[in-house]
């Protein structure tokens, strides 16, 4: 977004989706994240794939409750 210059409400009216929605994806602050958001933010950007609008940063907790599945 800062990319862009764009502001999370700028975002939000452009694509219709929640300010909430776009600020919890903007911080990274989500338990899971839904095939219609997806879709809508790659196809606003002319992403690809999906790790060109995600990055996802592992903590140790993360690998070790993996490791236990």
């Amino acid at each position: 977004m800062e990319r862009e210059g764009l502001d999370q409400k700028t975002l939000a009216t452009k694509t219709a989706l929640s300010p909430a929605t776009v600020g919890k994806v903007y911080r990274g602050q989500f338990n899971r994240i839904g095939n219609h958001t997806v879709i809508t933010l790659c196809l606003y950007f002319g992403l690809k794939s999906l790790s060109e609008l995600i990055d996802i940063e592992w903590e140790k907790d993360d690998i070790e409750g993996a490791r236990q599945l």
